[in-house]
């Protein structure tokens, strides 16, 4: 039974945790956290794989009843390598030694939820296919799947199914939320420079204004989404950086825009980056200014497999009970690189709750209590999906 085995687990994935929050590193450098991974499924028995898409890792079981040459059902689980960079100020014994390096997101207790469940998998290895368990880099850049997958993740590694799971303020602490279709949001990056002849600003008619022009923009964008996209479904553009001018009275030669754009739907995603060309070419004709935009596809919509999903539900009521799940649970605008790899293997991604700060708050704590949740419903998903009959054994 898994919770009497975690009562004699629970310092140890705790150490882990802090461990790991202690040495946060970001992107693909994450060598020490890797070896950290690498060298506790070693320990568990797994065969363990280094360097996919530069510091990847890779950890394979066989169940008792699989072989090399009969492998079985392999199901996957995917967990993060990264930390953001961004200050601690959480003021945890344990806190960040890295100036500006801190696990926010709380990847540190998605891999420790990961390795209790592939450590749980190791001691009660009675299930019928193969287990592999994936770490992967550089997610907050959204490039460390793509990165995986070039380097052959799937044909050297392949599988059936592959789950993930991220801790959420928007549900109450423990409870395990499960998006029917789309789990989280694509993403694109906008690009826009506003070019203009310069002007002093008393006398404005002697050029244009591309400030104002980048204001008009700005707004009218906004405006149209709200006319042009059903108000029940989620499409959302937003600007976070501005940046033209030297000083106060003199109009720029140059403005420069970045955002980024969010849908759940690929008909929206597209009626949206329609809305971007036709108001770019509206501002110019009005304002006389001259507009070069790049949207650029940086992570599809997570998109669950119904059956994938279905499993993950049955596991979950399985842990937690019917009453601690939310069916259909809403999505969220966030975007996810494990869309690149649920696009290949059907995967469902998940969510469990907790309290506190929203992840990259620089107070945010992930909730250590919700560790044994996570790695009960994969190692439930691990038996029960790696089942020759896919049949409905039950997991305490």
């Amino acid at each position: 039974m898994f919770a009497n085995w975690y009562k004699t687990q629970r310092k140890t994935s705790q150490d882990w945790l802090q461990t790991l929050h202690r040495h946060p590193e970001t992107g693909f450098e994450v060598s020490r956290t890797a070896a950290f991974v690498a060298e506790r499924l070693e320990e568990f028995g797994y065969h363990v794989e280094t360097g996919i898409g530069g510091t990847g890792v890779v950890g394979t079981l066989l169940g008792e009843s699989a072989s090399q040459e009969m492998p079985g059902r392999c199901i996957a689980f995917r967990a993060e390598l990264d930390a953001l960079p961004m200050p601690e100020k959480t003021g945890l014994g344990y806190a960040s030694q890295i100036p500006d390096r801190f696990h926010g997101c709380g990847h540190d207790g998605h891999m420790t939820t990961a390795l209790t469940a592939a450590a749980y998998l190791a001691k009660h290895s009675d299930f019928d296919g193969t287990v592999r368990f994936i770490f992967q880099p550089a997610e907050e850049l959204l490039t460390g799947a793509r990165a995986m997958l070039a380097d052959g993740l799937f044909e050297r590694f392949p599988c059936d199914e592959i789950y993930a799971l991220h801790n959420s303020p928007d549900l109450p602490a423990g409870q395990v939320g499960i998006p029917a279709t789309a789990a989280l949001s694509s993403a694109d990056d906008i690009n826009i420079t506003i070019s203009a002849n310069g002007a002093h600003g008393s006398m404005p008619h002697t050029g244009e204004d591309a400030i104002v022009a980048a204001a008009h923009l700005i707004t009218s964008v906004q405006q149209a989404i709200t006319r042009l996209v059903d108000s029940r479904a989620a499409g959302v553009i937003s600007f976070g950086l501005l940046h033209g001018g030297a000083a106060r009275n003199i109009l720029p030669e140059t403005v420069r825009l970045e955002g980024t754009m969010r849908t759940t739907s690929v008909d929206i995603r597209n009626r949206l980056a329609n809305l971007l060309e036709d108001a770019v070419r509206a501002t110019e004709l009005v304002f006389g200014v001259s507009i070069e935009i790049e949207v650029t596809k940086v992570a599809p919509v997570t998109l669950n497999s119904p059956a994938c999903v279905a499993a993950a539900v049955s596991s979950a009521i399985r842990v937690v009970g019917v009453e601690r799940v939310t069916e259909n649970a809403r999505n969220l605008m966030a975007s996810e690189d494990f869309s690149e790899l649920s696009a290949i293997v059907p995967g469902a991604y998940f969510f469990i709750g907790q309290s506190g700060h929203a992840p990259h708050h620089p107070e945010f704590v992930f909730d250590k209590d919700i560790i044994p949740v996570g790695a009960a419903i994969f190692a439930d998903l691990a038996r029960v999906r790696t089942s020759h009959r896919l049949n409905s054994n039950t997991f305490t």
